[in-house]
């Protein structure tokens, strides 16, 4: 009985109307219809609603309180449904992503002033981590990954052109130690690890200071990511 909106929505729009052959128009069936809906609407209650005349629609005054109790009902329900429909219409809402900082830095940082301005009803939070999180068990809509590490049952967009990493080094520990030739032979070197890589000393384009010597270790590429 609760869940008979169309018959709530039917005894309300004929008390609006005050005549079952308008609120048949409004409502797009027949008087005839109406009529049933709310006469089967008083016989599920056991309470005579509408007084009714060859020519007049009235409420009576168990019509009368219950009509006012569900017009703000329907107004709250009407809201709701306005407000959904233009959520459809414009981005709007909470938006969490997690991502490494050089993700952000090269991914988000550049863009993000046009995206808020373009989408002023988005909020954002950003989580900065060293360390890949679980993009759904902790609650986040999307995140930044290189192509390298992306679980494979998530779903994902590329969002950069390939970045390329290097090694880089002083001239004194290749002196003595000798340069790689390939990625695997890092394993062996007193390498510094960044982000999700323990193979890489150092990101892009790098100088030290007493000179460097550098050669290219691996391409990879970031990706926006979201659980499937």
């Amino acid at each position: 009985m609760r869940d008979d909106l169309s018959g709530l929505r039917a005894l309300l729009c004929v008390a609006e109307k005050r005549s079952f052959r308008a609120a048949a128009a409004e409502l797009g069936v027949t008087p005839s219809a109406v009529s049933q809906i709310v006469r089967a609407l008083e016989e599920r209650v056991g309470v005579r609603l509408l007084q009714r005349t060859t020519r007049n629609v009235g409420l009576t005054e168990a019509g009368e309180h219950f009509i006012g109790q569900l017009r703000p009902a329907f107004d709250g329900i009407d809201a709701a449904f306005e407000s959904l429909m233009a959520m459809n219409g414009r981005p709007s809402g909470l938006l969490r992503l997690t991502m490494l900082r050089t993700g952000y830095n090269d991914v988000i940082k550049p863009k993000l002033a046009a995206f808020l301005a373009a989408y002023p009803d988005i909020r954002i939070d950003i989580c900065l981590q060293e360390a890949l999180s679980n993009i759904v068990v902790e609650g986040f809509d999307a995140g930044i990954r290189l192509g390298h590490s992306l679980d494979r049952e998530m779903i994902a967009v590329r969002v950069s052109p390939d970045q390329r990493l290097v090694v880089v080094g002083s001239r004194d520990y290749f002196a003595r130690r000798g340069k790689p030739t390939h990625p695997r032979e890092l394993h062996g070197h007193e390498c510094i690890g960044t982000g999700t890589s323990a193979l890489v000393c150092a990101c892009r384009r790098a100088q030290s200071p007493g000179g460097s010597s550098s050669r290219a270790t691996r391409s990879s590429s970031w990706s926006s990511t979201a659980a499937s």
